[in-house]
């Protein structure tokens, strides 16, 4: 991987499919770049993501999904640090 952090081919993956389908119904659109990189969404945009999954409120505890790895986190905050690139 160059230096470059892409949504497509580095943030969607660390999205399960779980977890998306869990945050739809709140309009939270984890698989939509438009969304995720759209900083004027009140309720939930990267910047509230990572501060979930940097603290491990996200994947909620009872979810049976593991925690993001720091190298996980370290890349999300990459990702919105160069600009949000699709």
């Amino acid at each position: 991987m160059g230096d470059t952090v892409s949504f497509e081919a580095d943030i969607l993956p660390l999205f399960t499919q779980k977890d998306i389908k869990h945050m739809d119904p709140m309009g939270v659109r984890l698989s939509d770049y438009a969304y995720m990189s759209d900083p004027s969404n009140d309720h939930v945009n990267a910047h509230r993501v990572y501060e979930c999954v940097s603290i491990g409120e996200m994947p909620p505890a009872n979810s049976g999904e593991e925690s993001w790895q720091p190298d996980q986190v370290e890349l999300f905050s990459r990702w919105m640090a160069g600009g949000y690139q699709p």
